[in-house]
């Protein structure tokens, strides 16, 4: 069974399609207003911040007293602006 998988994977016509899909990637760009919340976990809807806290789970204390207005939020760490980039393999 492993033999075979790797007898797919050095057959020409798989490494032509996986050519075929590679998308230049983009920098990872973020909202300009986030700058002065560096430091901070944020909570962003359509585009704006309506929430702050210093810990994950106070934001998610004060997105819960919010009610129905922090309902769909997405909840993001701000780090400090910096050039190294980081990459997740898994």
């Amino acid at each position: 069974m492993i033999r075979e998988l790797w007898r797919g994977t050095g057959r020409p016509g798989y490494r032509r399609a996986m050519e075929r899909q590679r998308v230049p990637m983009q920098p990872e760009r973020r909202l300009p207003e986030l700058d002065r919340w560096v430091g901070l976990w944020v909570a962003v809807k359509d585009g704006e911040v309506i929430a702050a806290a210093s810990t994950s789970p106070e934001l998610v204390r004060v997105l819960h007293d919010m009610g129905e207005a922090g309902e769909g939020a997405v909840a993001q760490y701000v780090p400090r602006p910096s050039k190294s980039i980081a990459i997740g393999v898994g």
